[in-house]
């Protein structure tokens, strides 16, 4: 069954969850997972996609847009519509509500802020995960 966890930031800003994401990018391919990140938009996959490329000088995380390639061959994907159909690793959640297919990853991964909109998209996900019997994790990193 699909374990859950959520790593809870003190910060506020958008930019500090995606900074973060791009962490937990890295340590979980480096461990040898497939990460899929679930973003709402193209918009919003670019946006991580450049911030994979420059968040941190030393770091390299081969990645690629969903639907580009397409063939399983990147460990790190980041999509918005599609179905992963090539992953099943780790699955780093960052939208409301939650993408139908999470239950086929073995992890699910949730990054909040303290920011109401993302505290009450966490209330709602950590319910659902909870009311359906999943072994939820929080991560509290607020200091």
């Amino acid at each position: 069954m699909t374990s859950v966890d959520f790593y809870i930031l003190g910060q506020t800003q958008q930019q500090d969850r995606l900074t973060f994401t791009c962490r937990l990018t890295e340590k979980a391919w480096t461990e040898g997972h497939q990460v899929y990140i679930h973003v709402d938009s193209e918009e919003a996959a670019m946006e991580l996609d450049a911030l994979l490329w420059t968040y941190k000088p030393d770091s390299f995380v081969p990645h690629q847009l969903a639907g580009k390639v397409a063939d399983g061959s990147c460990d790190v994907e980041i999509g918005w519509q599609q179905h992963p159909e090539h992953h099943k690793g780790v699955l780093i959640n960052l939208v409301s509500p939650l993408p139908t297919f999470f239950s086929r990853f073995d992890r699910v991964l949730e990054v909040v802020i303290q920011e109401e909109a993302i505290l009450k998209q966490t209330r709602e996900h950590y319910k659902f995960y909870k009311d359906r019997g999943y072994t939820v994790t929080h991560r509290d990193l607020r200091g």
